[in-house]
């Protein structure tokens, strides 16, 4: 009990797990928890945490996608690229559409490190209709999916 204990660290903000400690598994449903508890001003640190759990932990990080706080959106984002979560390209490509568009920035970036193949036809969307900030993203991330093939770049691209 005590190294569970251990783990957990108290601020008058908020609970916080450190995954680096024993305990793996119930550090991970903590760190979740953490997250999920919206009195918690500090949850953005709980998503930092859950990447450290590696795949594992993917499905937790999917879930915070939809949260309201869009750090904890754009954190959550990043890690499951981080990690190579090849399950979070629907929920990331779903995304693109968020009102922030710092969050609509790391999905598109995230989308790219992925490197799926599914996500083309929304990232030219976003070519399309965004802002530059994450344009340059979205052609970033087309780059990176395809770097032949994509129509990005050339005479005729979307950003010419």
């Amino acid at each position: 009990m005590q190294l569970f204990l251990a783990n957990i660290h108290y601020s008058p903000k908020g609970l916080f797990v450190n995954p680096r400690r024993g305990g793996e598994t119930n550090s991970m449903q903590n760190t979740a928890a953490a997250l999920a508890n919206k009195a918690n001003l500090e949850r953005w640190k709980n998503v930092i945490a859950l990447e450290k759990f590696g795949q594992p932990a993917s499905e937790f990080l999917i879930q915070a996608l939809a949260d309201e706080d869009r750090w904890v959106r754009y954190l959550a984002a990043d890690a499951l690229a981080n990690i190579g979560a090849s399950n979070s390209v629907d929920p990331l490509i779903s995304l693109l559409r968020d009102p922030e568009q710092d969050v609509r920035f790391a999905a598109a970036a995230a989308l790219g490190k992925l490197g799926d193949p599914r996500a083309i036809k929304s990232l030219q969307e976003v070519l399309r209709r965004d802002n530059g900030y994450v344009k340059v993203a979205a052609e970033e991330a087309l780059m990176m999916i395809s770097p032949q093939g994509t129509g990005m770049g050339g005479k005729g691209s979307p950003l010419h």
